[in-house]
């Protein structure tokens, strides 16, 4: 049986507006988080990016942004998307946390 690797971060079932953007297409998607961690995010979309497509991420929460950018790792219709973040500034990161406390 095959075993998946332990999660790097916690989870949290945040629901946030995001905007993703295909960087090498220039394509975006608006959507929802259906969770969020330090470490990227899963959405729920009907049209998602296929694995590999590197993004950037437009996170909105209680009236203030981040951006970070990340690789898709899944993209299946039936489930969404799931993205790893690969860059984050320590500002972003810090108000990520913030969210979480909150």
């Amino acid at each position: 049986m095959k075993t998946r690797p332990a999660r790097r971060g916690q989870r949290h079932p945040i629901a946030v507006d995001v905007e993703v953007t295909n960087l090498e297409l220039g394509i975006q998607i608006k959507e929802r988080t259906k969770d969020l961690s330090l470490y990227g995010c899963g959405l729920s979309t009907a049209t998602p990016f296929s694995a590999g497509t590197k993004v950037m991420l437009k996170v909105t929460y209680a009236g203030q942004e981040i951006v970070v950018f990340g690789k898709v790792i899944y993209g299946r219709r039936d489930i969404g998307m799931g993205i790893v973040f690969t860059t984050i500034e320590a500002h972003d990161r810090e108000l990520l946390e913030d969210w979480f406390a909150a």
